[in-house]
């Protein structure tokens, strides 16, 4: 496979991974200068029937904008580019240049406390976020976390592997398995049912492993199933109670939230905790506004009404309580759509968050408000829904958290309804009379409007109304999950846009409709700068060329058709412009060739003095003098004796031999 180029951009460096599932890569951006190293994820679809594929598609789609999401954040790995080719699927994400966490573990291996507490800080600031977009992960483990070489910083790896769960299965069905790696998984996860406080638990293992140096898998365990590893490690006991409470069996009594974890890290006593990463600190003290909104909700997990009927849908929309004999709240549904539901914000934690937008080259912050944590008490369920045949295997890209009011479920179900009958341009009137009342549900809202922007947008595009298409769809949020694959399409659609303004002024010359349309692309299209310089370009080539023509022309008027034709000459570009000059060289060539012939003019001869002429007097006829005859003799000859004509001779006869001759 080394030096096989795929897309005609990416050359392959080497294999990484080879599963039954797909490829992965390291190769290099032929495109980029210096050609920057990627890692290329491909993946097999196991099945070739076509419905199939298109169901296939449209989650890898969905699931590849929830990556582009992702990658905002500064510590993972950037979603770069995602396409299909040849019924394969490739998602190319950014090369990190570092080592495994794993290396540094090991039974020789133990971390120091401080090591472990800034370790922590770090992966949980990245895991906050994640949850803030509605994720969990599902597959933190040391392999998954790279520390990069150049800055030491930590990075969340393997969001991105799509994974066919059903092998053979022509169909996508909805249910929730197990994903995840042995020993770093807790019992709800094993059990197909993941909470945000499963990646907790895999964090808090990594530390205890790090403490101890034992495996995870060779961890002894208590009556009650709990970890026991504070006699095999030297640690502190405020530390050692933080781990314990991440580790704990039952969900219910771990953090509830990752920031519940860091606000516990920070008040460690100040001796130990002052070499806790205070930089992060730092960003997060420049965000401090009131929370505005929840978790966000892929469409590609949460909205299972498109596929379903009215029936169905009605069912779906009744909140499901828990049966008070059941401490531990219950499971309702079948296996194809698991439901969790929650008895207080108490015994299961999905805190209220607030999505700060970033700055340039920061991380959003996700601040939990404990002022309305009794607004947990008014949520139903939380869904927890995967499809069967594509998921994000390693991440766990899957597990969505559905929260709001009664007032956001009847909007998005509304929106839901009329997305389904491709009814956008009403799903966006809706959508946006929501955000316009500012309900406390915009992000909810921001994800289903993102939804009918795209087709609404697409529709556009298909008709070829560039510039309307890339309006609408430049309104998707960045806050939403469906950003990355709204701004792919909007690059794609202002580059059309630009070519479309070309083409206008070139070909017809129509520079105020050509502006105008570079006037629609927006200002974070790629395209942007270069329209820019073009509509510089274009307005002095166009002031430029249009004087030249008017000076040819007015020669041409005067009679000086050689200047029309020299001034004409002189435009090269553009189309448009050069069949004006063209004809304007031909008016002139005609002009020349229908000139009158000129009179011929008589000129003296050189030797003439023309000087002179004024002096000399004109000639006067002389008549000729009269002359007396004279005789003439004439001429005579002497004469020429003239011998007499001889006799003709006359014939002999030859009579010899014979009897009359002599001889």
């Amino acid at each position: 496979m080394i030096e096989q180029v795929i897309a005609y951009r990416y050359r392959l460096l080497e294999t990484l991974n080879q599963g039954s599932f797909g490829t992965t890569y390291l190769a290099e951006d032929t495109y980029s200068p210096d050609h920057p190293k990627c890692i290329i994820k491909q993946l097999k679809p196991d099945s070739n029937d076509p419905k199939f594929l298109q169901i296939a598609r449209r989650l890898f789609e969905q699931e590849a904008s929830i990556l582009g999401s992702l990658g905002n954040h500064p510590r993972i790995p950037k979603l770069l580019s995602y396409f299909e080719s040849e019924q394969d699927f490739f998602l190319i994400q950014e090369f990190i240049d570092g080592i495994s966490i794993s290396q540094e573990l090991g039974a020789d291996k133990r971390w120091p406390e401080l090591k472990i507490k800034a370790f922590l800080h770090e992966c949980l600031e990245i895991v906050q976020f994640v949850h803030g977009l509605g994720v969990i992960h599902r597959d933190i483990k040391p392999d998954n976390l790279i520390r990069r070489l150049s800055d030491q910083s930590i990075f969340l790896l393997d969001f991105g592997a799509v994974k066919q769960i059903s092998r053979g299965q022509n169909q996508v069905m909805e249910t929730t398995i197990a994903v995840g790696t042995p020993g770093y998984m807790p019992d709800e996860q094993i059990r197909g049912k993941p909470h945000v406080s499963s990646d907790i638990y895999a964090l808090g293992v990594i530390g205890i492993y790090g403490l101890t140096g034992m495996k995870p898998v060779t961890f002894e365990r208590s009556e009650e199933d709990e970890i026991l590893w504070q006699d095999r490690a030297e640690v502190s006991p405020e530390l050692a109670a933080i781990l314990s409470k991440m580790v704990r069996r039952d969900y219910r009594q771990r953090y509830l939230s990752v920031a519940e974890v860091l606000t516990d890290l920070q008040q460690l006593p100040p001796q130990s905790a002052r070499h806790i990463y205070t930089n992060t600190d730092t960003i997060s003290s420049q965000y401090q506004t009131e929370p505005r909104s929840v978790l966000a909700i892929p469409k590609s997990i949460v909205n299972d009404r498109e596929q379903s009927s009215p029936t169905q849908r009605s069912e779906r929309a009744l909140p499901h309580y828990s049966d008070p004999s059941q401490p531990n709240g219950s499971w309702v549904r079948d296996s194809c759509e698991q439901t969790v539901e929650i008895p207080s914000p108490q015994e299961h934690g999905v805190p209220r968050t607030s999505v700060i937008p970033p700055e340039k080259g920061t991380a959003p912050v996700y601040q939990v408000s404990h002022s309305r944590l009794p607004w947990l008490r008014r949520l139903t369920a939380l869904k927890v829904m995967l499809p069967t045949t594509i998921l994000l295997a390693s991440a766990g890209v899957g597990s969505f958290f559905l929260l709001g009011s009664t007032e956001g479920d009847r909007r998005i179900e509304q929106m839901n309804q009329l997305y389904g009958q491709q009814k956008y341009a009403d799903c966006i009137e809706v959508g946006e009379d929501a955000i316009s009342a500012q309900a406390t549900f915009e992000q909810r809202v921001q994800n289903s409007l993102a939804k009918c922007y795209l087709r609404q947008g697409q529709g556009l595009a298909e008709q070829a109304k560039w510039g309307e298409a890339v309006q609408i769809i430049a309104k998707v949020s960045d806050q939403s999950p469906f950003h990355w694959q709204a701004k792919q399409q909007l690059d794609q659609w202002s580059a059309r846009l630009l070519e479309e303004a070309k083409r206008d002024y070139e070909v017809k010359g129509k520079l105020k409709q050509a502006l105008a349309q570079v006037d629609q692309i927006p200002q974070i299209s790629v395209v942007k700068g270069q329209a820019d310089a073009l509509t510089q370009q274009w307005q002095q080539t166009h002031k430029v060329n249009q004087q030249k023509i008017a000076v040819a022309k007015k020669a041409l008027q005067a009679g000086q058709a050689e200047v029309a034709i020299a001034t004409a000459q002189q435009i090269k570009t553009p189309e448009y412009w050069k069949k004006i000059a063209d004809q304007v060289q031909k008016d002139a060539e005609i002009a020349i060739a229908n000139r009158p012939t000129p009179e011929p003019i008589w000129e003296p001869t050189v030797d003439t003095p023309t000087a002179a002429i004024e002096d000399i007097d004109p000639p006067v006829y002389q008549p000729p003098e009269p002359s007396s005859p004279s005789y003439e003799p004439p001429a005579s000859s002497t004469p020429v004796y003239q011998p007499p004509p001889s006799e003709p001779q006359k014939d002999v006869v030859n009579i010899c031999p014979g009897p009359l001759c002599t001889e």
